[in-house]
C-alpha cells in the first residue's frame, strides 16, 4: 500500500497481457509471465515497448493504436549502432542489421527511454 494515500502501486504492466503488477513482482499475476528481465514498459501511440536487459522488443499497433497487430520487432542492445534521440520530433533513431531504423515516441517515452538505454548500454 502507498503510505500517502492507501492504494496500491501495480506500475509494473506486463508485456504480454496489459495487467498492471506490484513493482517487485517476478511474475504476472494473471498470465504468469516471468518480469524479472523487463527493465520498463512504455505504451506509445503505434506500439508498445518492452525494455530487457539485453534488448528493445516491439510490439506493433494498429492505425488507431487500440490493438497490437502481432508484428513483433526484436532489437538486441549489442546489435544497435549510432544512437540519436530527439531532433525537431520526438524521434529514437539507431542502425540495426545495415538499416536505419526510426521510432517516434511521445516525449516523455523518449526521455525515458534515453536514461534507460544510456545506462544499459555503459
Amino acid at each position: 500500500m502507498d503510505a500517502l494515500d492507501g492504494t496500491a502501486d501495480f506500475s509494473l504492466v506486463c508485456p504480454e497481457c496489459g495487467v498492471g503488477n506490484p513493482p517487485q513482482s517476478s511474475n504476472c499475476l494473471v498470465c504468469d509471465r516471468d518480469l524479472e528481465k523487463t527493465v520498463a514498459f512504455l505504451e506509445d501511440d503505434s506500439f508498445d515497448l518492452e525494455v530487457t536487459l539485453d534488448c528493445l522488443i516491439e510490439y506493433r499497433k494498429n492505425f488507431w493504436g487500440t490493438n497490437r497487430t502481432g508484428k513483433i520487432n526484436h532489437y538486441p542492445l549489442d546489435k544497435m549502432q549510432n544512437l540519436e534521440f530527439g531532433g525537431e520530433i520526438s524521434r529514437f533513431k539507431f542502425d540495426y542489421e545495415g538499416e536505419r531504423k526510426v521510432i517516434a515516441f511521445r516525449k516523455e517515452n523518449l526521455e525515458i527511454l534515453k536514461a534507460l538505454l544510456t545506462d544499459l548500454m555503459d
